[in-house]
């Protein structure tokens, strides 16, 4: 509350000995304040609504690491199983650009990886248009943990899985580092995508089992080189498909620790199923050193699934050097 004091000034021009008295000149001025007299407030109601309850946004089940597989959107209202705990990690220091890394990443992978987990940190954004509409962020850091480096059936080289969770998704991916082409149909020495699994905290879950086995690169990596990949899986009529490009080395920033990669980025992704329609594009940085570890993706998507609009982005890195290859 503004108010206007008055402010006055009184001159008493006097003296004691001499003159005649001079006339009393009283002047006033309003000078605005924000000088509040007395008690003004009045005391804040308490509410008595009930309070607003915490609602936790999900993302939708979708590509971690390769490719986006098939999945479905969860009506609401459907129990989903609390999130599990997230984990932790002092920030990161940035490598210094002068530091060489330890371990070059050679052209081909001949040892198998190491079974253990790896802390990655995320940025990365999703979206659901529709009836379920929502859209989030996602947690800064995620868990992967790779392990089953086993013989392939055929003798043509190994398998190994990476799991991840991200958000309420586990996304299981099993890779095939084909070695040697005892036959020629035999897949080609190279890394495949042998199938993807992925399982929401409500229980559903979609398996997606290429055939043939989706081609990431040709062995030995050169830059440069170019892969046309398309694999089907008849039991749920999805269709993937893509472009795969060597386009070189680079370093990936492992908090302060320099690692080696090669580069494949891969564009015109597209996966058709009986309710699905989607495009994507990424890029892996592989650590052939490692037996064949992703040491660094960005994966970008978006279409429709079912009547629901779906778009994600993420971006994810290693946090530490993974183990050294096993040789087998």
């Amino acid at each position: 509350m503004r108010r206007a004091v008055a402010g006055g000034l009184l001159l008493l021009l006097t003296t004691a000995c001499a003159g005649p008295d001079r006339p009393l000149s009283v002047d006033f001025k309003e000078v605005p304040s924000n000088v509040v007299l007395g008690t003004q407030t009045s005391p804040t109601p308490v509410s008595t609504a009930p309070p607003v309850p915490t609602v936790i946004v999900l993302p939708p089940p979708s590509v971690v690491t390769l490719p986006p597989p098939p999945f479905g959107i969860p009506p609401p209202g459907r129990p989903v199983a609390p999130p599990a705990p997230l984990p932790t990690a002092t920030p990161c220091p940035t490598a210094d650009p002068r530091e060489a890394p330890a371990l070059e990443a050679p052209s081909r992978i001949t040892a198998r990886p190491a079974q253990a987990a790896y802390v990655f940190r995320n940025v990365g954004t999703f979206e659901v248009s529709g009836a379920d509409a929502r859209r989030g962020t996602f947690p800064a850091l995620s868990l992967r943990t790779v392990s089953g480096a086993l013989e392939a059936d055929d003798g043509s080289g190994f398998l190994f899985t990476v799991q991840e969770l991200l958000g309420d998704v586990t996304t299981t991916t099993t890779y095939l580092v084909a070695v040697t082409q005892p036959l020629p149909t035999d897949p080609a020495p190279g890394l495949y995508v042998y199938d993807v699994t992925s399982r929401g905290s409500d229980g559903q879950e979609s398996v997606f089992t290429p055939v043939p086995s989706l081609q990431l690169a040709a062995f030995p990596l050169v830059r440069g080189a170019v892969v046309e990949a398309r694999g089907a899986d008849a039991t749920t009529g999805t269709v993937i498909t893509w472009t795969s490009a060597v386009t070189g080395k680079a370093r990936v920033d492992a908090c302060g620790t320099p690692l080696d990669s090669w580069v494949l980025d891969v564009t015109d992704g597209r996966l058709v199923s009986p309710t699905q329609d989607l495009t994507f594009d990424a890029t892996y940085h592989v650590g052939t050193q490692y037996g064949g570890v992703v040491l660094r993706d960005a994966v970008a998507f978006a279409g429709t699934d079912g009547d629901a609009g779906v778009s994600r982005s993420n971006a994810a890195t290693i946090r530490s050097e993974p183990r050294p290859g096993v040789q087998p």
